[in-house]
């Protein structure tokens, strides 16, 4: 359903309105060099979200304000307010994605609506087959179209002048708890590269091209074995399937493509990163290494054949995907120029291979990791810990399963040589296998419920975010107290010490401030914990890694695993969205050189762009949590829906709740929100 707005029409009639040049391969490739639009996700093929902009630079940054914002339209019947899009900038038009998977376009002078379309997701149905927040990262653009997943599992095209729908296709079947939250990326030759979430529901993953003038399929890519009494539907799923044992098949082996990809168009190579395997432990899936879960993949854009693959976690019991954004650089390594890949996921380490081949050139740890003492660079496997394999017995492992990085997108500066990555330090959790487990079945109907297919349950000693690293840093020691469920809390700081080498978090507030837990989560002895390597701390963090020397260079802040990320610049400026506030840091040094309070949360990475001559950095949130929010202080009193006491004063009523918003600021931007909408006075009690 596509929404237009008259007056913002009329405004557009009354001055000459600039033809929509069309996006193609060419401007695909030169998009980071032209810098001004920012028109793929992460600003161009290389994936490495720096831009050539320099109006806004180190020394005047702290001179940024807002120059306008917006209300982000909302789908009909439960919004959802948890921004995680990147918005696209072509042509004086802002074109981004909202929860629902509803598309806006507008003025990038004004922030004047032009559309929207929303394509009616049946919420009722799909609300329960979404694991981990009902959100979609991008979009992608190309020619006069915009290219929108929907979480349904649809992949629809829009006119960009209208928002009309020119075409739509069906990624996934709807009978299996499949979705769509990835940003789509369009390749050489107009292909549209998408892939699916899933992974914790027992999908078998997948990643597909389209034709963008068409919408119809030109391949598919299985990153599993299925069936083996079948033709396997690609050759090298022969060879995986003897990595796999039991009946993996039947409850789908996981492998979803739901972030991470890269491209290079001289060699015609995408790169794609993969998910964990499903369940989530091998006492009920089998042992071995689950190819290709948990990998970067390298295929054929033209035709999606494999070239190569490289698997960071094989035989992945603790939902470590590879999921994480894959960058592609040129670096001098050992006296040598080499095309790299980089990808940084949840398992806590950095790696650096080189992108023709494969070849594993260096891996290190950027957080703190106990799972394993290291990677041989020989063969490119870790070396697990054994006290880190599980069944009915507990341990505590870290990173936990919201892992050092997840999909927040880090950032590269080619004048630095560093990267910058959202992070998660010094947290863990208790993996244990759950002992009553049954496997749900994969095919749930067209309007079944989705039910989580992981195979592990709560175990003493905390849930997700539960045990930590221990207070002072103490390789191996007891864990100390867990962080609050799903870590987006305010970050905390850096627990006794940074670890070596590292500097404190700058600003961080105390350790154990809103949403810390009990230690250990409160019930009896906290599990075993195996000794860890890499850098200490605890909390969220923006790490500044040399992915030469394999050394963090400085730490800030950062909003964690599950929101925000980073954007460079040629003003020696990295931005990274943190909860409530946009920073900006020296790029060379963390040095923090401006921090705004947004009046926003729940916020989406930043970005930026240049238009009549002014650059621009925006960033989507969400509206301002109340407290007694997720992970912050909690009331006293009934629980949520307690009936009033008899005779007490009715509740009082609720303000009208705020919108999301698209937040642009300026140099010198002189625009202010308007102040939060009062709720109506209470009607008069009964009293005693």
């Amino acid at each position: 359903m596509v929404f237009g707005f008259a007056a913002a029409w009329i405004a557009v009639a009354q001055q000459p309105r600039q033809e929509l040049h069309k996006i193609d391969d060419q401007a695909l490739r030169d998009a980071p060099r032209l810098a001004e639009d920012w028109i793929s996700y992460n600003l161009g093929w290389s994936e490495q979200r720096f831009s050539q902009l320099n109006q806004i630079t180190s020394q005047n940054v702290n001179r940024l304000g807002l120059a306008w914002y917006t209300d982000i339209p909302s789908a009909r019947g439960n919004p959802q307010n948890r921004q995680e899009g990147t918005p696209l900038v072509y042509n004086g038009m802002i074109y981004s994605i909202a929860p629902w998977s509803v598309v806006y376009a507008v003025d990038a002078r004004t922030g004047k609506e032009a559309w929207h379309s929303d394509p009616d997701v049946n919420q009722q149905v799909w609300q329960s087959r979404i694991c981990c927040g009902v959100v979609n990262r991008g979009i992608a653009m190309y020619e006069d179209k915009i290219i929108a997943p929907v979480v349904d599992g649809r992949l629809r095209a829009l006119d960009a002048a209208t928002g009309k729908l020119v075409w739509e296709s069906r990624v996934s079947p709807a009978n299996m708890a499949y979705t769509i939250t990835m940003a789509p990326r369009v390749i050489k030759g107009g292909k549209v590269i998408i892939g699916v979430s899933g992974g914790e529901y027992g999908v078998r993953g997948f990643f597909d091209a389209y034709d963008v003038q068409t919408g119809q399929r030109a391949w598919r890519f299985y990153t599993v074995p299925g069936d083996p009494s079948k033709p396997f539907e690609q050759p090298e799923l022969a060879e995986w399937a003897k990595t796999w044992s039991g009946d993996w098949w039947k409850i789908g082996g996981g492998g979803p493509v739901w972030n991470g990809m890269a491209y290079d168009p001289d060699s015609d190579i995408l790169y794609v990163g993969t998910g964990q395997p499903g369940p989530w432990t091998d006492v009920y899936r089998g042992k071995g290494d689950n190819l290709c879960t948990d990998c970067i993949i390298a295929v054929r854009g033209a035709t999606g054949k494999y070239i190569w693959h490289y698997q960071t976690t094989p035989g992945d019991n603790w939902d470590f995907d590879s999921i994480a954004d894959i960058m592609l650089a040129d670096l001098n390594i050992n006296g040598r120029q080499r095309q790299v890949v980089m990808h940084a996921p949840k398992n806590g380490f950095f790696y650096v291979l080189d992108r023709k081949t494969g070849e594993l050139l260096s891996a290190d740890p950027w957080v703190t990791v106990n799972w394993a003492s290291g990677i041989d660079l020989k063969t490119g496997r870790p070396r697990v810990n054994p006290e880190a394999r599980y069944g009915t017995d507990a341990v505590s492992i870290m990173p936990g399963p919201g892992g050092g990085h997840v999909w927040p997108p880090w950032s590269f500066n080619p004048g630095t040589g560093l990267v910058y990555i959202p992070s998660t330090i010094g947290t863990g959790y208790t993996f244990q296998a759950n002992p009553d487990f049954v496997p749900l079945p994969t095919d749930i109907g067209p309007e079944g419920r989705g039910q989580m297919n992981m195979g592990t349950g709560a175990a003493r000693g905390g849930g997700r975010g539960g045990a930590g690293a221990a207070a002072g840093g103490g390789r191996g020691g007891a864990p100390g107290p867990g962080l609050a469920p799903g870590l987006d809390a305010a970050a905390v700081a850096a627990a006794g010490g940074a670890g070596r080498g590292a500097a404190p978090a700058a600003g961080a507030p105390p350790a154990g401030g809103p949403g810390a837990g009990g230690p250990g989560g409160g019930r009896g002895p906290a599990p075993p914990s195996p000794p860890s390597i890499g850098p200490e701390g605890r909390g969220n963090i923006l790490v500044a890694w040399d992915p030469i020397a394999g050394k963090e260079r400085w730490r800030g802040l950062s909003a964690g695993f599950n929101q925000g990320g980073t954007l460079s610049t040629a003003g020696n400026l990295v931005f990274a969205s943190v909860n409530t506030r946009l920073i900006a840091y020296r790029a060379d040094n963390g040095d923090v050189l401006m921090d705004i309070t947004t009046g926003l949360s729940q916020m989406g990475p930043p970005m930026t762009f240049m238009l009549d001559g002014k650059q621009y950095v925006a960033i989507a949130g969400g509206p301002p949590q109340a407290p007694g929010g997720r992970g912050g202080p909690g009331g006293g009193g009934g629980g949520r829906g307690a009936a009033p006491a008899p005779g007490a004063a009715p509740a009082a009523p609720a303000a009208p709740p705020q919108p999301s918003r698209l937040l642009v600021y300026a140099l010198d931007g002189k625009a202010t929100l308007p102040a939060p909408p009062v709720a109506p006075a209470a009607a008069p009690g009964r009293g005693n």
